[in-house]
């Protein structure tokens, strides 16, 4: 199934997936720049929170929306590369926010296609070719068994209760970045 055709909830769950999958590149960033990933972490937890369906208020999620402004990085302030990736993932999860605030609201498409496009890019600068390499290969077999969870007949909570260790991949980014070594 094409994620245009996602309901929201598969939506919003594909977005955290991708999400949750990318963010050991905005930690290493973080990291390497000293700055802390704790809050976009538990703005992560809030959405998956969401997700299974015990948020109880949205009140939170407007001020996190807010506090995202100031936490998305701007790659023209820094030096390294790792501000693309890190940028990605918090634009990622402030659509996520702004998804269950909103549901007319439906990004999944957008940032699929942002993490093919980032990934394309680091394949490249590693001289690599797209359709032969690891990580690309990775990133769709990642995506195919995405949408056959999505698409599963179990509840909101089994479903995010399989996503979650789906898209963690062992600390494993969609860029092959890993700060568990």
């Amino acid at each position: 199934m094409s994620v245009a055709e996602y309901n929201q909830w598969q939506q919003l769950a594909f977005c955290a997936a991708l999400c949750e999958r990318s963010f050991p590149n905005y930690e290493l960033f973080c990291e390497l720049e000293e700055l802390d990933s704790k809050t976009a972490r538990k703005i992560l937890n809030k959405v998956w929170e969401y997700l299974r369906g015990q948020l109880k208020s949205l009140k939170n999620l407007e001020k996190q929306l807010e506090a995202m402004n100031d936490m998305i990085p701007d790659p023209e302030q820094y030096e390294q590369y790792g501000a693309y990736p890190a940028m990605d993932t918090l634009l990622n999860l402030q659509s996520c926010l702004q998804g269950i605030l909103d549901s007319s609201i439906s990004d999944a498409q957008a940032i699929q296609e942002l993490t093919h496009a980032r990934l394309e890019e680091v394949i490249e600068l590693q001289g690599g070719e797209r359709d032969k390499d690891g990580l690309w290969l990775r990133q769709l077999a990642f995506e195919k068994e995405l949408d056959a969870l999505l698409q599963a007949q179990m509840s909101h909570a089994e479903q995010v209760k399989q996503l979650i260790p789906l898209a963690q991949d062992g600390g494993v980014s969609q860029l092959g970045i890993c700060l568990n070594d």
